[in-house]
């Protein structure tokens, strides 16, 4: 009874663990499937067979690969009779065009044909009243060869007694199984037809129309479409395609192509995505380049750069010899993934920390010798926090970095004919000069080509246009192509052999346009490619400096970035001095005015005219010049409490002033705010470091009114810094008294302060620009 009872359980039990063991095995299945579509990787999904149709007319047929869209009667045919077949059996013997490509093919062949009678009748039918007996029944005998390879040697097809038009013609077929042969580039298809036709009543032999296919199946892997993506410097994406067939490129007759995403990757399949997902979306190809093999590939770029995320590029095309019904012939699924931007060695955020430290150990250091009101520490602490502004828009400390706003990096490139180019050469006497930088094989280089031939149509001014094959190791042989269809349009240049030059631009060493002014400064740039209306708007406003104007000043007191002038503005005397004779109201408006704007042009004056000189080609060694020299005002103001040159020119300026203004206002307080306006200078400078070489010396150097409008733009911004200091002395006079006492009890620390934290943000930019565009373009 217990052993009874025991076998159903063991039974159970057995039962239960082949069902887990099958469970695990299909779990791990799933788990195999899963792995291979994680991550980044293609999938394709192919035709199973392709065809070579028979084609053309029974005195010129031919084997082609388009399935025709013709109805009704078929064009192609080839009669035949009883006597016919005895006498010259033979309807075909034709070759196909030369393979354009080596293959290899494995798998089943068949040659299907389609043939009836002249008209419906069942003629045939009833010759053959005893089955199996001759003289009723049709098949044809097949011969085919690939190349070298005979397939086929008088193959026969079914046999049966036909009875239908071409309305309903009958099909025969004959297959080779497991075929494995190699073709070689030249091979030709040859294929034979001869026919058996037992019955009286004519027939036919019908070709070239949608559903009377006659010709030959290939069952198997015939196409090997190869898709690929390239991600440049600016998240730009390159997509290219290489269709590779046995006939040559032209066997895939369309595609569309779509970059889809952001997605996760298992939703990473054909047709998935919303429509605000599908960012590109790509028919005819931007460009075409010579592969490998000296096959094509077709080219497309993305219009816009790329957030970081995993995205897909959805693809379909079509191929000749398929269904012309079918969209989608063959789909490609190409998984990528958009990284992070690269971390800069030492990116600005340090600097918004080393700022506010560094003042804050000067503080502590200070405390050793003598302690200060505790208003002054509140004070200096204040001016610490408020120098996180202007660092925080410091450059990042990185190797090779180009210098985002600034000269265009000075080059000397040979064209593609020989020629010796100069940046120098190229802006003398033009408005402007339109760099396309382009990868060799990229299809922004005709995208840039027909974009400066509309702007050279649409635009009056005076623009020089240019391209540059970069990346590294460009050779002459790779531009012989499209220097053809350039026909010296414009300077075909390439590149030195490490890419120097185009990485020294803000865009990096890839797709790019960049507009440089009459001064040698970039005053806007576009991955890709910029239209024509974008290029000569910014060829417009580069001729008035690029946007670059007095009011900019003003924009910038709205941000973080002159925050420290409000401490440094705040009064130094405890009680306000009134004048000991009237005068006119706001004298002391215009006299803060007047300092303020010769500490200003101090700073703004040389800079100008080192711009309007056409130092251009030199600046990124005049804004290190710059650097240094604002580290040295830090230092002598930290150390000395003072500027010598400063001091000297302040007071050549001040005794310049009306005897009722300086009886009023003393020496110390004119220097003042000159020295306000002088760090005015310097916090723009870190903000827009091309505010004054392309508002001032830009527009000097850009037409006949250039000059004029230089110097009203050089008064204009004179002019705004004394308005900024007045405002900055408002708001700084704001809380009353309770600033005056606080400014009295700071006055001669606040200044020793700011000029550690100037010696800081100085070094920063000093130290940015060697490490970056300096050492990159040695």
């Amino acid at each position: 009874m217990g052993d009874g009872a025991n076998a159903p359980r063991a039974g159970v039990l057995i039962a239960l663990a082949l069902l887990l063991m099958m469970t695990s095995g299909v779990s791990m299945a799933n788990a195999q499937d899963i792995e291979e579509t994680e991550g980044p990787g293609i999938e394709w999904t192919l035709p199973d067979s392709h065809m070579l149709y028979l084609k053309g007319t029974e005195e010129q047929p031919f084997l082609d690969r388009n399935w025709t869209t013709n109805t009704g009667q078929p064009l192609g045919k080839a009669e035949f009779t009883k006597t016919s077949s005895v006498l010259n059996p033979n309807l075909i013997d034709i070759q196909s065009a030369p393979l354009e490509e080596s293959y290899r093919f494995e798998g089943n062949i068949t040659v299907r044909l389609f043939a009836s009678l002249d008209s419906t009748n069942d003629g045939c039918r009833l010759t053959n009243v005893l089955p199996g007996s001759a003289g009723a029944e049709t098949s044809f005998s097949v011969s085919l060869s690939l190349g070298s390879n005979v397939v086929m040697d008088n193959a026969q097809t079914n046999s049966l007694p036909m009875e239908e038009s071409y309305l309903s013609a009958h099909e025969f077929t004959v297959q080779a199984l497991d075929v494995n042969v190699s073709l070689s580039s030249g091979d030709l298809v040859s294929l034979q037809v001869d026919v058996q036709h037992d019955c009286l009543q004519q027939g036919v032999l019908w070709w070239g129309t949608y559903d009377a296919t006659s010709g030959i199946i290939f069952d198997g892997d015939v196409i090997d479409p190869q898709l690929e993506y390239n991600i440049d410097s600016n998240r730009m994406v390159r997509v290219e395609f290489m269709p590779i067939s046995p006939w040559g490129p032209d066997d895939f007759k369309g595609q569309v192509l779509e970059i889809v995403g952001p997605l996760d990757w298992d939703e990473m399949v054909h047709g998935f995505g919303k429509e605000d997902q599908r960012l590109e979306h790509f028919e005819a190809p931007h460009g075409t380049r010579t592969g490998e093999a000296n096959r094509t590939i077709f080219t497309w770029s993305s219009e816009k750069p790329l957030m970081p995320g995993r995205y897909m590029i959805d693809a379909c095309f079509t191929v000749t010899d398929q269904d012309p019904g079918n969209l989608c012939d063959a789909i490609g699924v190409l998984r990528f993934e958009i990284p992070q931007d690269p971390k800069p060695m030492l990116p600005s955020m340090w600097a918004a920390i080393v700022v506010p430290l560094g003042i804050i150990a000067w503080i502590g250091a200070s405390m050793r010798e003598a302690m200060l009101p505790i208003q002054t520490y509140a004070i200096l602490l204040l001016l610490a926090i408020t120098a996180l502004g202007p660092a925080m828009h410091l450059p990042d400390i990185d190797s090779n970095a180009p210098r985002d706003e600034g000269a265009a990096p000075s080059f000397a490139l040979l064209s593609h004919d020989g020629e010796l180019v100069k940046l120098s050469d190229l802006l003398s006497g033009h408005d402007a000069v339109v760099v396309g930088l382009f990868r060799t094989g990229s299809p922004n280089a005709i995208r840039q080509f027909d974009d400066f031939r509309g702007a050279q149509i649409i635009s009056d001014s005076n623009i020089v246009f240019i391209q540059i094959a970069t990346g590294e190791g460009v050779q002459s042989v790779d531009l012989d192509t499209y220097a053809l269809n350039l026909n010296e349009t414009w300077h075909l240049l390439m590149d030195e052999a490490d890419a120097a030059v185009g990485k020294a631009f803000p865009s990096g060493a890839t797709d790019a346009v960049i507009i440089i002014d009459s001064a040698g400064f970039i005053t806007d740039w576009q991955p890709g490619t910029m239209s024509a209306l974008e290029i000569d708007e910014a060829v417009s406003s580069a001729t008035r400096g690029s946007g670059n104007h007095p009011l900019s000043m003003f924009s910038v007191m709205i941000g973080t970035a002159l925050l420290p002038l409000l401490v440094l503005a705040m009064p130094r005397d405890r009680e306000l001095k009134m004048p000991d004779e009237p005068l006119f109201p706001g004298a002391g408006s215009i006299m803060t005015a007047v300092a303020a704007a010769v500490g200003f042009g101090i700073w703004a004056l040389p800079v100008a005219l080192m711009a309007a000189f056409g130092l251009g080609a030199f600046w990124i060694w005049i804004e290190l010049l710059l650097a240094v020299v604002m580290v040295y005002h830090g230092l002598s103001v930290l150390l000395h409490g003072r500027i010598n040159e400063i001091e000297h020119l302040v007071t050549v300026a001040y005794s310049r002033l009306p005897e009722g203004f300086r009886a009023w206002r003393d020496r110390a307080s004119f220097a003042e705010d000159a020295y306000l306006g002088l760090w005015l200078a310097w916090l723009l400078w870190l903000r827009i470091p091309a505010l004054i070489p392309q508002g001032v010396g830009a527009m000097a150097r850009s037409d006949m009114l250039g000059i004029p409008l230089s110097i009203l733009a050089m008064l204009g911004f004179l002019v705004a810094a004394g308005v900024i200091v007045n405002l900055a002395r408002l708001v700084a006079l704001a809380p009353g008294k309770l600033s005056r006492v606080f400014g009295w009890l700071s006055a001669g620390i606040r200044p020793r302060a700011w000029g550690l934290a100037s010696a800081i943000l100085g070094a920063w930019v000093a130290i940015a620009l060697l490490v970056g565009p300096i050492l990159g373009s040695l």
